[in-house]
């Protein structure tokens, strides 16, 4: 192990032999940070899940930052290291001020459609059961949001174990889909009967991170489960290709990618979070970089 220290913050740790996978204590609306994180590579797949609005203590390091949100997410997919048919998955979480909830994305959304980004998808994730408390009349909060965006569709893997029923093999009578007339229409590609998988569907039951992620006495405040990660790892990633995270935290990405075969290179900003991310994939076991000029 080699003592090293940041020169983004001056930062003290230990840093590790070149592994699969690449954490770098930086900045992700840097240009310079990010191609230096990716050595000129690109990833297949954005999937991360930035601060919303000042919700959480994301740190020193990220207070102003979090500050101005639109242009803290500018800056940051500006910066997106993808191939031409990279697919960007962004979760993102309700606001209310004044008894409403606030579109708080919709400038971001539009900003991403000047750069090229189509507003592709947008899913729900069902986090599982509300959480407890008395809500200011609303129910029990257990979901979020997932926003979609590409310039070119990648079509997403077949990985969701079917139902028996949904397997078998059906009659030419009922084999098709019902049209807007109410007729049963013959199937465009007979040969996805009996097939046992499918693609997930737009709605992802994933149940939220069950207790603080911890090192020592730090924790990160707004993790988010490893199973969380990975089904977007499942859906559009295929072994040995790049996930890029450009908020990664506490390296939850890291660990999904890692039981998928995929490699994870992210950005954190934040030391005591990258402490926590390595940390954290020191006890699975993996080898994981931290970038220094030192």
């Amino acid at each position: 192990m080699q003592a090293c220290k940041c020169e983004h913050c001056g930062h003290a740790f230990r840093a590790r032999p070149r592994g699969r996978h690449r954490i770098l204590c930086g900045n992700s609306a840097n240009a310079a940070d990010v191609a230096r994180l990716m050595a000129g590579e690109l990833a297949s797949l954005v999937f991360t899940s930035p601060p919303y609005a000042q919700q959480r203590d994301y740190g020193e390091a990220a207070k102003e930052q979090v500050q101005d949100w639109l242009a803290m997410m500018c800056g940051v997919f500006a910066h997106l290291p993808v191939v031409k048919n990279g697919q960007v998955l962004v979760n993102l979480g309700l606001v209310h001020r004044d008894g409403e909830w606030i579109p708080y994305w919709d400038p971001w959304i539009e900003w991403m459609r000047t750069e090229g980004w189509r507003r592709f998808g947008w899913y729900v994730w069902d986090q599982g059961s509300g959480l407890p408390g008395d809500w200011s009349g609303r129910l029990g909060p257990s979901h979020e949001f997932v926003f979609h965006f590409n310039k070119e569709a990648r079509k997403p893997n077949h990985w969701v174990e079917k139902l028996e029923a949904s397997v078998r093999v059906k009659s030419a009578a009922d084999q098709g889909l019902r049209g807007r007339d109410g007729t049963i229409k013959p199937v465009t590609n007979p040969e996805a009967f009996g097939q046992t998988h499918k693609i997930p569907a737009s709605v992802v039951r994933v149940t939220r991170q069950q207790g603080p992620v911890l090192h020592g006495s730090e924790s990160h405040p707004a993790a988010f489960s490893v199973a969380f990660a990975g089904f977007f790892r499942r859906t559009w990633l295929s072994a040995g290709e790049i996930h890029y995270d450009p908020y990664l935290g506490s390296a939850t990405s890291v660990i999904a990618g890692h039981l998928g075969g995929v490699r994870v290179l992210g950005i954190e900003m934040e030391p005591k979070f990258v402490d926590l991310a390595l940390a954290r994939a020191e006890a699975q076991g993996l080898t994981v970089e931290r970038e220094t000029d030192a």
